[in-house]
């Protein structure tokens, strides 16, 4: 029997042919390194697709869907509309930042009919801003979030008629916030390449005695930790020449901070 799965990940980084052909054979690695314990079952990728550019893939072996599930809990997979539920965590990264003022629309990879998840405005406030009556961009530029930023949700409300869904942010994303302001960190969010590429970029430029920690939460998607002192915004021009065709953003606390102030 053979198992076919549409994963979450967005390949938004491919410019020419060369690209495609380097970016199959990088994410087919990837996933090999997830199933070393089933050597038996083997990955092929089926096609990256046009309409969404998250790769479909065919599983075959004797621990195919051990296999399935596994890549489906630590990398995710598209989900059906119909299979969503109130109050469940899901997966999902920013799309369209800055685009409305009531909100910030998260790709949670849903499907027939493709769709995004509204956090309102007055959610982001009651999350991020402690209340406080903000506007989106200021909320946008204090956390300085762009596209593909990575986020988990809880489902709140399910429109079936209208196919329109409310959310909010969920405990794990809300207290890796809280660790940058509680800790006095930095850290610097890179979408358009891997782990591994921007680790070895970090390395050659002399930041990786900076690092505290990198975090990967998609193919193309990686946060690093910065130890205290380190500044945000001095590494990413320092090493932004050699990601020319990826996004980094800072995330400063201080920045953070000043969206909790009392209003004058």
């Amino acid at each position: 029997m053979v198992q076919n799965l549409v994963l979450c990940d967005k390949i938004y980084n491919v410019a020419d042919k060369g690209q495609k052909e380097d970016i199959y054979l990088r994410y087919l690695k990837y996933l090999k390194e997830h199933i070393k314990g089933f050597p038996d079952t083997s990955i092929n990728i089926k096609k990256l697709r046009k309409f969404d550019k998250r790769f479909e893939i065919i599983i075959i072996g004797p621990e195919e869907q051990f296999v399935f599930n596994l890549l489906k809990k630590e990398i995710g997979s598209i989900n059906e509309f119909k299979d969503i539920k109130v109050d469940r965590e899901y997966k999902g990264s920013l799309v369209d930042v800055g685009k409305v003022g009531f909100g910030l629309f998260v790709d949670c990879a849903i499907m027939n009919p493709s769709m995004d998840v509204l956090i309102n405005l007055h959610t982001l406030r009651e999350q991020l801003c402690k209340g406080k009556e903000r506007s989106l961009k200021e909320i946008i530029e204090a956390y300085n979030f762009i596209d593909h930023f990575p986020v988990y949700i809880k489902i709140t409300e399910i429109d079936s008629v209208n196919n329109k869904l409310l959310g909010e942010l969920t405990p794990r994303t809300l207290t890796f916030f809280n660790k940058i302001l509680e800790e006095n960190i930095e850290g610097v969010f890179l979408s358009g390449e891997t782990k591994g590429q921007f680790k070895k970029v970090l390395t050659q430029k002399g930041h990786f005695r900076d690092i505290i920690t990198v975090k990967r939460f998609g193919f193309l998607e990686n946060l690093v930790l910065l130890k205290e002192g380190s500044d945000a915004p001095g590494i990413i021009s320092h090493i932004g020449n050699k990601l020319k065709n990826c996004k980094l953003s800072a995330l400063r606390p201080q920045k953070i901070k000043k969206l909790f102030e009392t209003d004058k």
